[in-house]
């Protein structure tokens, strides 16, 4: 039988028979490779059933060695020659035999008889493989394709972790991999096969029962706290939006090195619980000190807006304002509800990619207020949001105060359903009180008014008593703080403004009309949609509700309105703009207000709409986040 190989060239070259390292190196070490004089002869040969990649693996290979000789063509393995290229898991013993073995980043170049087999250990692998066949065994300038002429040929082994790793018995190559977090899976995947030397499936829907797993968990709310555990003979590699990718590069690597050997069975005993460090965070005491300090000054005032969007709501509200004042915001504020983060819809693993934003706002001296539009209980929200309507269907004075009662008694339906809401409410912020991080809370906002079913004037004009939404306020204190714990929060007591200081029926009462006690708060302040006229003085009701509590007190939401408030964004500066807002403050502080910090709503109604942010907060009254950290430092 006719040789198929004639050694026309022998040449000495760095190529390896078995290499470890980056597999896009060059071949390194000395092997036998000669010029394959018969090559037109050859076909190029794929599997019929070849995946995209490898369909594209030999067509790229074809392409190069036509280049050279354009007689060599391409084919599937469906059909028989004499002489082949085998590129890729095709159907001939040649490529089954030189497969075996191979894991993920390993590959063969060989020559097996009359074929010439390129294999690798998985896709990327074989992309690999023919690239450095293109680089290395195809002479454009002679003509030629050579190849390894040894038994061996050239095959490329990556240094894996492991060579042999099970879960309770149960090998790495049955799991697959479940997302249950915000992590990119193409970040994840590489690792685990650098590991492992196998390719993992990736569940995309939901765990199958008999099934295992490892199961990428991003819902932790400490934003320091990771760990890998094993439950239900799963990999459990558990961490926040901060601490998961910390969490699977120590278990694809550190972990994995600790135990000791390359072929292990993991069980429960092999618990990891670890932290990335702590960010440290001021103190509920010394934010308290820092706002009387500022409120004190009736020259200082911090400045912030209110946020908008879920996942990244921080990140977002920081870049906007930056880019519009060239100064983060010293007060940021969200809203549990319908208007930003929607706690009761969304999942813990979008709670924790927030609260690791708010985690690293504050430790760089932000300050963090809350809200809560919560869901109308009785669901007449009149056609509006959720927080709208009334408390009730039935227009009456008594059917208003009956369903407030209703509301705080334990065992019925509009207990069940608001007790769920707040539930949520104080888990999230135990969560962040859990990460250091003190709140300033903003429960009941404006619920002198009549626009929420919280308000105290409900239906066609019917008034109630302050005890009913005092008794909310109260309920919703004591249920935090005693039954669910919370230490971290800072209770806002902020109506709107009013300038119906006799409290008057039938209209929004006075800023004093439901102040819950001393006791059940902390400071105070004033939501003040301003139409140009400073509202706030009328009656002097900011200052009547300040010397009432003797408390700090704030613009908790400011924003244009009325005449100041454009139609179209664009249009705002011309109507009012930051400088004005500026020129509003400069004559309350003369007229004897002061204010911890104003909060703007944001969109349409903030800072960065309204325009000449940079100057606004240029001047010495206003505090952004640099200013706020500066004052919190001086406290340690």
């Amino acid at each position: 039988m006719k040789k198929i190989l004639y050694i026309c060239i022998i040449l000495a070259i760095c190529i390896g028979i078995v290499s470890c390292g980056e597999s896009n190196d060059p071949p390194s070490g000395k092997v036998e490779i000669a010029a394959v004089e018969d090559i037109g002869e050859y076909k190029v040969v794929r599997s019929e059933n070849a995946s995209e990649s490898e369909k594209a693996s030999a067509v790229a290979l074809h392409q190069a060695i036509y280049k050279v000789i354009d007689s060599v063509k391409i084919t599937t393995d469906y059909n028989s020659t004499s002489k082949e290229i085998l590129v890729g898991n095709t159907n001939r013993a040649e490529s089954i035999e030189a497969a075996k073995g191979l894991r993920y980043y390993d590959y063969v170049i060989k020559n097996v008889g009359s074929k010439i087999v390129v294999v690798g250990g998985s896709d990327e692998a074989l992309t690999k493989a023919v690239e450095l066949f293109k680089a290395n065994f195809i002479d454009t300038e002679a003509k030629t394709v050579k190849i390894p002429i040894n038994k061996e040929g050239y095959k490329y082994t990556e240094n894996y972790t492991m060579d042999r790793f099970t879960i309770d018995n149960v090998d790495i190559s049955e799991f697959q991999l479940y997302n249950k977090s915000l992590m990119n899976i193409d970040e994840i995947l590489p690792k685990l096969r650098k590991a492992f030397g196998i390719d993992i499936t990736v569940e995309p829907d939901k765990m199958i029962d008999g099934t295992h797993y490892i199961i990428l968990d991003g819902s932790e709310l400490i934003a320091d706290k990771y760990s890998i555990t094993i439950e239900n003979s799963n990999i459990v590699i558990c961490g926040s939006a901060h601490s998961l990718p910390t969490a699977v590069d120590t278990f694809t690597g550190s972990y994995l090195d600790s135990l000791g050997s390359k072929e292990y069975n993991l069980t429960a005993a092999d618990t990891l619980e670890a932290s990335t460090g702590k960010k440290e965070v001021y103190t509920k005491d010394q934010l308290m000190t820092v706002l009387k300090e500022v409120y004190d000054d009736p020259e200082k005032i911090i400045i912030g807006e209110e946020t908008n969007g879920t996942v990244n709501c921080i990140t977002y509200k920081l870049e906007e304002y930056y880019n519009a004042t060239c100064e983060y915001p010293g007060i940021i504020g969200i809203d549990l509800a319908c208007y930003v983060v929607d706690l009761l819809h969304k999942t813990d693993v979008e709670w924790s990619a927030i609260i690791c934003e708010i985690v690293d706002y504050c430790a760089n001296g932000g300050i963090i207020t809350m809200s809560a539009h919560w869901d109308n209980p009785s669901g007449n929200t009149m056609g509006d949001a959720r927080c709208r309507g009334e408390l009730g269907y039935e227009d009456s004075l008594e059917a208003y105060e009956q369903a407030f009662t209703d509301l705080l008694t334990d065992g019925t339906e509009y207990n069940a359903i608001f007790k769920n809401e707040i539930t949520e409410n104080a888990r999230f912020l135990k969560a962040l009180g859990d990460n250091g991080v003190p709140v300033i809370w903003r429960p009941l906002h404006e619920a002198n008014g009549g626009w929420f079913w919280f308000c105290t004037r409900q239906g066609t004009n019917h008034t109630l008593d302050p005890k009913y939404i005092v008794g909310v306020w109260q309920y919703v204190h004591d249920y935090f703080t005693k039954e669910m714990g919370l230490t971290n929060l800072i209770w806002c007591y902020a109506p709107n403004t009013s300038s119906n200081v006799d409290n008057d029926p039938s209209t929004t009462m006075s800023t004093t009309y439901l102040y819950p006690g001393d006791e059940y708060c902390d400071m105070v302040g004033v939501d003040w949609y301003s139409s140009g006229n400073l509202e706030i003085t009328d009656g002097d009701n900011y200052l009547r509700l300040t010397d009432l509590a003797r408390k700090p007190g704030a613009i908790t939401e400011f924003g244009p309105s009325g005449a100041i408030l454009a139609e179209d964004r664009a249009d705002q500066p011309k109507l009012y703009d930051s400088m004005n807002l500026y020129g509003d403050l400069y004559s309350l502080s003369k007229e004897g207000c002061s204010f911890a910090y104003l909060l703007t709503w944001g969109g349409k109604w903030g800072i960065p709409v309204m325009g000449k942010g940079e100057e606004f907060m240029d001047q010495e009254m206003t505090l952004g986040q640099a200013d706020v950290k500066a004052l919190l430092d001086a406290l340690k």
